[in-house]
């Protein structure tokens, strides 16, 4: 990861009673990543995603960072989805959500995705657990 740079970076953490909406709401418009922790920043990484596609015709989808952040994951609104599995695992009390803003006309944001799961999946020889498939 030490390769990749990023032209702003951040972090937020979300808890059962936050709105996904309010805790995503400094993030800068762009494209970029996002790594989930449980319990903080040392806690084990959940997930690796990306804001942004790119189609054939150069232009991106209409899904930057804090908007993709806001969708859903499997199915359902990415903050009921947060709430599911924190009511699911009464271990996991708090999301540790850090960000990265991007120049997308350097490397694409599936480049800095493919590059973190990479990174994880050389150390640990597995997706993170809410990764389904890569």
């Amino acid at each position: 990861m030490n390769n990749l740079k990023f032209i702003k970076q951040g972090y937020f953490t979300f808890e059962i009673e936050n709105s996904l909406s309010e805790k995503t709401k400094e993030i800068p418009k762009g494209y970029g990543v996002y790594k989930i922790y449980a319990n903080s920043i040392k806690g084990e990484l959940l997930y690796i995603g990306k804001g942004g596609t790119v189609h054939t015709d150069g232009g991106f989808d209409k899904q930057p960072l804090k908007r993709r952040l806001n969708n859903t994951q499997e199915n359902i609104r990415r903050e009921k989805f947060f709430i599911k599995k924190m009511n699911e695992d009464k271990q996991l009390k708090i999301l540790y959500i850090k960000w990265f803003i991007i120049d997308e006309k350097l490397f694409l944001p599936a480049y800095y995705e493919a590059t973190l799961i990479q990174d994880y999946y050389s150390k640990h020889s597995k997706l993170p657990k809410w990764n389904k498939k890569y």
